[in-house]
């Protein structure tokens, strides 16, 4: 009596573990690096790859700015970072890409000649900054 309780004691522990790989594998979250559309959803910003939309988080108040700018919407972009423990994308560098290159986004004032890291007036005239995207150089 006591050898099929052990038994049933261990079949039922292992079906557990084979429900906790297959729910682990089902969280399992993509690679970083990752290029996707950036998505303008009503909790936040997201990146849309292949149907489907991971939220951004950011290290940097200013690239998640950045990446609730609607001139950035719709556009194909890369992230690095790692995911967080609330499942969010944490962003610690983004870039936009255009035709397989990679761009650094920037806000500059021409009146000045003062580059902005986020959207917004220029801190000296307070005129709006121009988003403009430099490529970046690979070696």
């Amino acid at each position: 009596m006591k050898f099929r309780s052990a038994i049933a004691s261990i079949l039922a522990t292992l079906g557990l573990l084979a429900l906790s790989v297959i729910a682990w594998s089902a969280q399992v979250k993509p690679a970083l690096p990752m290029e996707g559309t950036l998505v303008q959803l009503p909790s936040g910003p997201a990146l849309r790859v292949r149907g489907k939309e991971y939220p951004l988080s950011t290290v940097r108040t200013w690239h998640f700015n950045s990446l609730k700018d609607k001139r950035l919407a719709n556009r194909e972009i890369r992230v690095e970072g790692e995911w967080a423990p609330d499942g969010t994308l944490k962003v610690s560098q983004f870039y936009t890409v255009k035709n397989g290159k990679l761009y650094r986004v920037r806000y500059f004032c021409e009146v000045c000649n003062i580059e902005a890291l986020e959207p917004g007036n220029c801190v000296c005239c307070q005129a709006p900054t121009e988003l403009q995207e430099i490529p970046v150089e690979t070696n």
